[in-house]
């Protein structure tokens, strides 16, 4: 019989929250989860949309948008291997709040929804760390509400290229002004002046939809002190037995 630390080095799992399971609770989860791989822009789901699966990224990074009633878009806030995608499952709900679309190619593990609505109300380790894990995720809206608001858009952007660069763990992004400018929210106009200056600086190379990261180290430091934040939070959470 493959006992569970067996099962989970079989499946390779990264997942904070697929890792803090107990071996009861992972004996249960076990034969619910099917891995998946989603290719960058895979709409994971829609505002409103009914979902049948939760998603737990192993790797890569799923945005979460909010959308207004005009098709008006911006980031709130990411999910990667840290959390779960499809909270709303664990309130008794399978509807989505926002989009949730997938920035870098990203693979993890499915769950049906009902399954992983058990497992929390079994108040057990799964329950705790997932409401950790929701007030990280309330700390991250929280701070992207407020960085959309006071924050220049240069260092918004900044702090946006950073993250996705490290959770794709790649250099070489697949962008287009259009698709920068629904994230944050603006004019797409006014993303071409910013990434022409960042280009000049030596901090990225930008061509016809591709971005590549020349620094990251420069690049962080031209983010909003929101990147640090955030990323200081998420590190605590990752990091607390």
């Amino acid at each position: 019989m493959i006992n569970d630390d067996t099962a989970r080095n079989r499946l390779s799992i990264r997942n904070h929250l697929l890792s803090a399971l107990s071996p009861d609770e992972f004996r249960f989860l076990h034969p619910h989860i099917k891995r998946t791989a989603l290719d960058k822009g895979y709409l994971f789901a829609d505002f409103c949309d009914s979902i049948k699966h939760c998603f737990f990224p192993n790797s890569g990074m799923v945005s979460l948008i909010s959308v207004t009633y005009e098709g008006d878009t911006c980031e709130v806030g990411y999910i990667g291997f840290e959390g779960m995608v499809g909270l709303p499952a664990i309130f008794g709900k399978n509807e989505m709040p926002y989009q949730a679309v997938v920035q870098a190619r990203t693979e993890g593990f499915r769950v049906p929804i009902d399954v992983v609505a058990q497992l929390f109300n079994q108040n057990g380790q799964f329950h705790d760390i997932s409401l950790r894990f929701i007030y990280v995720l309330l700390r991250q809206f929280a701070q992207t509400s407020s960085c959309n608001h006071y924050h220049d858009l240069p260092s918004r952007l900044c702090r946006w290229l950073a993250v996705l660069s490290e959770r794709s763990e790649s250099r070489h992004l697949s962008l287009t002004q259009e698709f920068l400018a629904q994230m944050l929210g603006v004019q797409r106009t006014s993303i071409g002046p910013i990434a022409h200056n960042l280009q000049n600086e030596g901090v990225i190379k930008y061509k016809r939809g591709a971005l590549e990261v020349i620094d990251l180290d420069r690049l962080k430091q031209s983010a909003c002190d929101c990147y640090v934040i955030i990323k200081d939070e998420l590190e605590r959470f990752v990091d607390k037995p």
